[in-house]
C-alpha cells in the first residue's frame, strides 16, 4: 500500500516554500552548566518547570537530540531503549502495551502536552498512532503520579512533549523515511513553526503507509497489517496582553487498516486543548484549560460490525502561588465527563466524576527539598479516591544526593467492568459488567447473592529511593531501588448463579433460577457460566534500577541502564505455601516448591540498555550504537496450576543491536542510515517452535511469538528550511 500522491505532491509543495527561508540553528533541551554537569529542565514530574537533578522522584528525559540520532518515527521504537521502560504484547490480540517498573500497560498514564490520550486495546495503548513529528521532549515518571494525574498514573506518566515557536521566527522541516528488510514503510514529516510579535503558529502532517509485515509467520496475527494513516497537528498562541495569554491546539489522526479479505478496520483519534493563562502577577498565575478528545474504531469481520467509541470532556483551573522565595503552591480542580458507546455496552454508558489537588514545592533549607501532593476524586459510578504523595531530596555534597518518595496511586473501573454485556451462550458463557449483572439480572433477587455494583478503585502504595552520585565531571549516576503494592485489583470471576441443575433444588429457589434465566434470555435446561468482576487480588512488584549517562567529551556520550525485577501475587504465594500441584511435561502430579514460583506473566527479572553516540562537528556526522537485553520470561501459564513457575514455557533472552549515521549537507539537509536488529536476532533454536531446554524442565518459546524481531534498515532525509 502507498500514500496518496495527492498527500505527497503537497508534501513536496510545503518543502519547495520552506526552502525560501533562512535556517534556524536547532537546539537541544539538554545544557551544560558552568561545572559540565548535565542540567535538564522537566515539567512533568511536579507540573512546574524543574531542573532533572533537582528531583526528588525518578524520572528519564528523552531529548529532542536523542530522538533524532536514533531515527524513529514512533513513540514505541523510542521507549523501548529505556531503562525500566517494557513493551510488552498481550497473548490475546495484537495490542502492545508499556509497563513501568513491572507494573501493568493500564496503570500508566499517557499524556501529549499534559493531557491524557484515550482509546484502550486489552488496556494498552497503541503506540504505533502517536507520531513523534514536532516533540521536544519526553518525560517518563516512574512510581504514582494519582496526586497529579489521577486515575492510570498509579505506575507512572508519560508525557510528550510538543515544540513551540520561539519569538521572530520562521522555520519549515521536511523529512521523508523508508524502511526495508523485515519492514515495509514510508514515513512522510512537515512542520513549519512561525512567531512574530504576540502571535504563534506550528503547524504539522505526518503521513505513514505499510505493505504489511510478518515478523512470526509460525503464529497468528501478522506483526503489522496493511494500512495508512495520517496525522495533523496545529498550535496558535496570542498575547492577548503582557497578562494574559491565549494557547489553542489540536490533533487528528486517521488510519485505515486491512486485515484480510472481508476484516478491516478503522481509527480516528481527535483531541483539542484550549488554555488561558492569566499572570495575576510575577508570582501568581491562573490557568483555565478546557481538554476534549474522542478515540473511535470500527471493525469489520465479514459484515459484523464493531464499534469502540470513547470521548472524554476536561475542563481545568490550576493556580500556582510562588511565596518566600523557596515554595510554590499548586491548586485546582476540575470535572472529568467519560463517555463510551460500544458493541457489548448497552445504550453507551458515561461517568462523570470531579476531583481537586494541592502541590506544596519547596526547600526548607539550600540543600533540601520536600515536594507534598494530594488528590480527592468522586463520581458517580465508583468509589471516592484520595491519594496523597511525598517526595524529598536532600543534597549531601556536590556529589551525592539523596532522594526518596512515597505516594498512592489508583486506577478507576473502566466501562467494560461495569457495563459489559457480551452472550456467548453457544459456548456456554457470559460476561457481564456489575451494573449491568445488579440492575437487569440480580435486581429484587433477594435469595441470589449479590454482586457489588461498584468497584472499588484499585489502588496501591510505590517506594522510591535512591541516590544521584557525580563522581566526575560530567558523569551522573541514577541507583534507584522501588517497591509498589497494589491492592484491591479487579478481575473476572466465576458467580456460580446458573451452575446448578433445577432438579438438585428447592421450589423456592427454583422459581429464582427460571427468572434469572428468563432475564439472561436462556432456557431452563441449560447450565452457563456467568461472569463478573470483582476486587480481590493484591500483587507487588520491587527491584532496583542503575543509570549512567556521561558525556565523557564534547564530542562523545556513553548512556546505559540496568533493572532487576521481582514480581509477585500474594494469593499465589499463599496458595504454595498451602500446596499446589500440577502434571509436569511427563505427566506426572507434582507439588510446587515455592523456590520454583518466578511472578507475574510477561516479566523479565533482568533488562540492560546501552548507547553510545559519536559526533564530529569539523565533519558534521554523527554515529551511535545502541544495545537492549531482555531476560527470559513466561507469557502465559502453561502447566495449568493457574500461576507462573519455572516449568512453565519460557520466551528466551533477547538481546538486539541497532546501528544509526547521520551526515549534515549545506547546513540544510540531513541523510541518516540505520538498521535496527544488526545481527538479525530472531530467539530460535534450530527453528523450532518450543525447545525444552530450560534446565527446570519448561519449555523455552521463540521470541518471534511475542516480539517484533527481523532485521530493518532505514534510509531519512531531512530537509530544515
Amino acid at each position: 500500500m502507498f500514500l496518496n500522491k495527492l498527500y505527497l505532491f503537497f508534501l513536496l509543495f510545503c518543502g519547495a516554500i520552506f526552502s525560501q527561508v533562512d535556517l534556524e540553528k536547532k537546539q537541544d533541551t539538554t545544557n551544560i552548566n558552568s561545572n559540565n554537569q548535565l542540567d535538564e529542565v522537566i515539567v512533568t514530574a511536579t507540573r512546574t518547570k524543574r531542573q532533572l537533578s533537582s528531583l526528588p522522584m525518578p524520572v528519564t528525559l528523552i531529548t529532542k537530540k536523542q530522538i533524532k540520532e536514533i531515527g524513529s518515527v514512533r513513540l514505541r521504537d523510542i521507549l523501548l531503549e529505556q531503562t525500566g521502560v517494557t513493551l510488552v504484547r498481550e497473548n490475546a490480540g495484537n495490542s502492545e502495551g508499556i509497563q513501568l517498573q513491572g507494573i501493568a500497560a493500564d496503570y500508566t498514564l499517557i499524556m501529549i502536552d499534559g493531557v491524557p490520550v484515550v482509546g484502550r486495546t486489552a488496556g494498552n495503548i497503541d503506540l504505533n498512532r502517536i507520531t513523534v513529528n514536532n516533540i521536544k521532549q519526553i518525560e517518563i515518571v516512574k512510581g504514582p503520579s494519582s496526586s497529579l494525574y489521577g486515575s492510570e498514573a498509579m505506575g507512572g506518566v508519560i508525557n510528550i512533549i510538543t515544540e513551540r515557536p520561539k519569538n521572530d521566527t520562521f522555520k519549515g522541516q521536511y523529512h521523508v523515511l523508508t524502511r526495508g528488510g523485515s519492514r515495509n514503510e514510508l514515513d512522510i514529516n512537515s512542520n513549519i513553526s512561525y512567531r512574530k510579535s504576540k502571535l504563534g503558529i506550528i503547524g504539522g502532517v505526518n503521513l505513514n503507509s505499510s505493505g504489511g509485515f510478518d515478523l512470526t509467520p509460525q503464529t497468528s496475527p501478522k506483526t503489522v497489517y496493511p494500512h495508512q494513516n495520517y496525522t495533523l497537528n496545529a498550535q496558535v498562541l496570542y498575547d492577548i496582553s503582557n497578562s494574559l495569554n491565549f494557547d489553542t491546539s489540536f490533533r487528528y489522526y486517521n488510519q485505515d487498516q486491512f486485515i484480510s479479505s472481508g476484516i478491516t478496520n478503522s481509527q480516528t483519534d481527535f483531541n483539542s486543548n484550549t488554555k488561558l493563562i492569566h499572570k495575576l502577577s510575577d508570582r501568581w498565575n491562573i490557568d483555565y484549560t478546557f481538554y476534549a478528545t474522542r478515540f473511535k474504531t470500527i471493525s469489520d469481520f465479514y459484515g459484523n460490525t464493531s464499534l469502540f467509541d470513547r470521548s472524554l470532556f476536561r475542563p481545568e483551573i490550576r493556580s500556582d502561588y510562588s511565596f518566600l522565595n523557596t515554595a510554590t503552591l499548586i491548586f485546582g480542580g476540575g470535572v472529568n465527563i467519560d463517555a463510551l458507546d460500544r458493541t457489548f455496552i448497552d445504550k453507551g454508558k458515561k461517568f462523570k466524576a470531579w476531583y481537586g489537588f494541592v502541590q506544596l514545592d519547596f526547600n526548607p533549607t539550600e540543600k533540601i527539598n520536600i515536594v507534598y501532593g494530594a488528590r480527592y476524586e468522586g463520581s458517580d459510578s465508583y468509589q471516592s479516591a484520595f491519594t496523597p504523595k511525598i517526595s524529598a531530596n536532600y543534597e549531601l555534597n556536590d556529589i551525592i544526593s539523596v532522594r526518596g518518595s512515597v505516594g498512592y496511586g489508583f486506577k478507576i473501573p473502566d466501562f467494560r467492568q461495569l457495563f459489559f454485556n457480551f452472550r456467548n451462550v453457544n459456548n456456554g458463557y457470559i460476561v457481564l459488567g456489575t451494573h449491568t449483572i445488579n440492575d437487569e439480572i440480580t435486581n429484587g433477587l433477594d435469595t441470589v447473592v449479590q454482586v457489588e455494583r461498584n468497584l472499588k478503585p484499585e489502588s496501591s502504595i510505590g517506594y522510591n529511593f535512591g541516590f544521584q552520585i557525580k563522581p566526575v565531571e560530567g558523569l551522573r549516576i541514577n541507583i534507584n531501588a522501588f517497591r509498589n503494592d497494589i491492592n484491591d485489583l479487579i478481575d473476572s470471576y466465576d458467580t456460580k448463579l446458573l451452575s446448578r441443575s433445577l432438579e438438585d433444588l428447592s421450589p423456592e429457589v427454583v422459581e429464582v433460577q427460571k427468572e434469572l434465566r428468563r432475564r439472561i434470555g436462556i432456557s431452563e435446561d441449560r447450565h452457563i457460566r456467568v461472569f463478573t468482576y470483582r476486587n480481590f487480588k493484591e500483587t507487588f512488584t520491587q527491584g532496583i534500577e542503575v543509570d549512567i549517562n556521561y558525556k565523557i567529551n564534547k564530542n562523545l556520550r556513553f548512556l546505559a541502564g540496568y533493572q532487576f525485577l521481582d514480581t509477585g501475587n500474594k494469593v499465589e504465594i499463599d496458595e504454595i505455601k498451602k500446596g499446589v500441584y500440577y502434571k509436569d511435561e511427563n505427566g506426572i502430579s507434582q507439588k510446587l516448591d515455592p523456590s520454583a514460583y518466578f511472578g507475574l506473566a510477561n516479566r523479565s527479572r533482568h533488562m540492560l540498555n546501552a548507547k553510545i553516540f559519536y559526533e564530529n562537528f569539523q565533519h558534521k556526522f554523527a554515529v551511535n550504537l545502541r544495545g537492549i537485553y531482555r531476560s527470559e520470561f513466561v507469557p502465559m501459564d502453561s502447566n495449568n496450576n493457574d500461576l507462573i513457575d519455572t516449568y512453565d514455557n519460557f520466551v528466551k533472552p533477547n538481546t538486539q543491536i541497532n546501528f544509526a549515521v547521520n551526515k549534515e549537507l549545506f547546513g540544510l539537509v540531513n541523510l541518516q542510515f540505520g538498521i535496527d536488529n544488526l545481527f538479525n536476532y530472531d530467539g530460535l533454536n534450530n527453528k523450532e517452535l518450543f525447545n525444552f531446554s530450560n534446565p527446570n524442565g519448561g519449555g523455552v518459546v521463540p521470541n518471534e511469538s511475542f516480539l517484533q524481531l527481523g532485521r530493518s534498515y532505514y534510509v531519512r532525509t531531512q530537509i530544515n528550511i
